[in-house]
């Protein structure tokens, strides 16, 4: 979205990654973090989560805007139970669509739709659809991007004979086993998000699938 650029504007990764192994929040820090006073979390999963309560402890008013209902969010039960007794605003029903500058280049609103949903499609997802004419600001001088991400497209556009799906995910086998013959895959780019305990799974499968593919060759 427009505004994406402006300082004070982090993906959940590098402010989740300054503040726990580089110690942004220490004074002197050679990569500091700026939670500012009121800091406003884009997303709604386990790791907006872990973004908005290290930035409430940091000192600021925080916010997760979200564009479904509290019922259809990603974030694991007591993830969001957690956040909620640590005093985490929740804004559902509302996306997104700008991020407001001040005049030196640096987060001043997030300009937000309101949604509300339709009905259940065939899948029996509801859809977030906007309410024509309303529309939100938040105040904030810091943003954090915590969406969900898929794999580098490159790896399909490069890669002649891999099966992907339509999201962009590779499709692999329970061992990892990809389309190619010997080539193998596992963790996110095959399942979607998910945790770290699924992926390192899934290495361990793939590792010992190759150990065997090479030793049959």
């Amino acid at each position: 979205i427009k505004g994406e650029n402006l300082n004070g504007v982090y993906s959940a990764n590098e402010f989740l990654t300054r503040i726990n192994l580089m110690k942004a929040y220490k004074e002197g820090s050679a990569t500091p973090i700026k939670a500012g006073t009121k800091a406003v979390i884009v997303g709604g999963g386990n790791v907006a989560m872990d973004a908005a309560r290290c930035a409430k402890r940091l000192g600021a008013e925080v916010y997760i805007v979200y564009r479904r209902t509290e019922a259809e969010l990603p974030a694991r039960a007591e993830e969001v139970e957690h956040a909620k007794e640590e005093g985490i605003i929740f804004k559902f029903l509302t996306n997104p669509i700008e991020i407001e500058a001040t005049e030196d280049g640096w987060v001043k609103s997030i300009h937000c739709q309101q949604m509300k949903l339709s009905e259940p499609d065939a899948s029996g997802r509801a859809k977030p659809v906007p309410i024509e004419g309303a529309f939100v600001d938040i105040d904030a001088d810091c943003v954090i991007m915590s969406i969900g991400t898929s794999p580098n497209p490159l790896i399909k556009s490069t890669t002649e004979g891999l099966d992907t799906q339509k999201w962009g995910g590779i499709i692999a086998d329970e061992d990892g086993l990809t389309s190619k013959e010997g080539v193998y895959a596992g963790g996110d780019a095959v399942t979607g998000a998910a945790t770290v305990i699924l992926a390192m799974g899934a290495g361990k499968k793939a590792a010992a699938a190759m150990d065997k593919y090479m030793q049959s060759k």
